[in-house]
C-alpha cells in the first residue's frame, strides 16, 4: 500500500472509528476487523495505528473505556462513545461532505476539460 493511501487513511479514520461506535460499544481489534469486513478487504489497518487514534478521541473527552474480563485472567478494553463523540463526528462528517463535494466539482471540471469539443 503506497504512503498517500496510508496518509488518507488515516485521515478517515476518526470518522469511520466514531460511527461504528455509535451503534455499539467495542474493543480496538474488533474496529480492525469490521474496517476490513465492511470494505470488503479495502481498508485495513493495523491495531497500533487505531489505538493510537483511539487514544487521542479517548483524551479529548470524544471516548470513555471500560474492561471486561474475558476468560479467567484476560481483560478486554472496550470504547463507548460520548455526546461530546458525537457531536465531533456530525461535525467531522460536515466537513468529510464539503470536502468530498470540493474534490467532486475539481474532478469533473478536469473531466470535462480532457473531453474533446464537440
Amino acid at each position: 500500500m503506497s504512503q498517500s493511501q496510508e496518509n488518507f487513511k488515516r485521515g478517515c479514520t476518526e470518522i469511520l472509528a466514531l460511527h461504528l461506535l455509535c451503534k455499539e460499544d467495542l474493543y480496538g481489534y474488533q474496529i480492525t476487523q469490521l474496517f476490513n469486513e465492511k470494505s470488503g478487504g479495502r481498508f485495513t489497518m493495523l491495531e497500533g495505528t487505531l489505538y493510537l487514534i483511539l487514544y487521542k478521541l479517548e483524551e479529548a473527552g470524544y471516548l470513555s473505556t471500560y474492561t471486561e474480563l474475558v476468560g479467567k485472567k484476560r481483560t478486554r478494553k472496550y470504547y463507548h462513545i460520548e455526546p461530546a463523540g458525537r457531536e465531533y463526528l456530525k461535525k467531522l462528517l460536515a466537513e468529510y461532505d464539503e470536502v468530498s463535494k470540493g474534490i467532486a466539482l475539481i474532478l469533473d471540471r478536469e473531466v470535462k476539460a480532457d473531453e474533446p469539443n464537440k
